[in-house]
């Protein structure tokens, strides 16, 4: 009984990781889900990324961004209100387009060699925190279980996010990401609201993601260009 303790909190240990979930994929928006391979740009930043083979660095020079959208089912999740995600989406829209004015022309509308930055929270939950190494003895593991039965363990915040660049006349979809802002241990219970300001700096950090995803893309359209000369 003692090893199967165990075995079971080994497994719960570092479960929580900014690549999406089996369920997360599912609700997926992405056109190209079934081409979607894992990238990782720095430690724990993995995401799920498709670029089209076809896409050259030369028909692009500016980019256009979009209002960060939310998707509709995000709007009836317990502890996060759409009053958070709404400033979580308008902070990360603000953001990209300071990051992304620092190495490339940022417009407002669309034009021949100008690419659209479309970015959308399409899934908002929340989840336990990994168990803590004190927690694998099984006396750590009791009150563990404890924790998560009466509701008191702390909580995780989980936002699908989905990059999509695409050609702003034709609409043609250049390149997708789809990864999670995680923000761990940010709600003390089942029970407590998340507030703007517990997630803001997670929301800051992660507007990194979508700027290497960008930078990928412009490396992985340059590749393509050079093997076609």
């Amino acid at each position: 009984m003692r090893g199967l303790v165990l075995m079971c909190c080994l497994v719960a240990v570092g479960c929580s990781s900014r690549l999406p979930t089996e369920e997360e994929r599912a609700v997926s928006q992405a056109a190209s889900r079934r081409q979607l391979v894992e990238v990782s740009y720095v430690a724990d930043a993995n995401g799920l990324q498709w670029v089209s083979p076809d896409l050259e660095l030369s028909d692009y020079q500016q980019v256009m961004v979009e209002p960060v959208k939310l998707h509709p089912r995000t709007q009836a999740v317990h502890q996060i209100s759409p009053a958070v995600l709404t400033r979580v989406s308008q902070r990360l829209q603000h953001r990209l387009e300071q990051e992304l004015a620092a190495g490339v022309p940022v417009v407002d509308k669309t034009g021949p060699k100008t690419a659209i930055l479309r970015v959308e929270i399409t899934r908002a939950s929340t989840d336990m925190e990994d168990l803590k190494i004190t927690e694998i003895l099984p006396y750590g593991a009791l009150i563990g279980g404890t924790k998560a039965l009466l509701g008191t363990r702390d909580r995780n915040v989980r936002l699908l996010v989905e990059s999509q660049l695409v050609d702003s006349l034709s609409d043609d979809i250049l390149a997708e990401r789809v990864s999670v802002l995680l923000a761990k241990d940010v709600l003390e219970n089942d029970r407590e609201m998340l507030r703007f300001e517990q997630i803001q700096e997670t929301v800051d950090t992660f507007t990194q993601d979508i700027v290497y995803f960008i930078r990928l893309t412009a490396y992985t359209a340059k590749e393509n260009e050079d093997s076609t000369q």
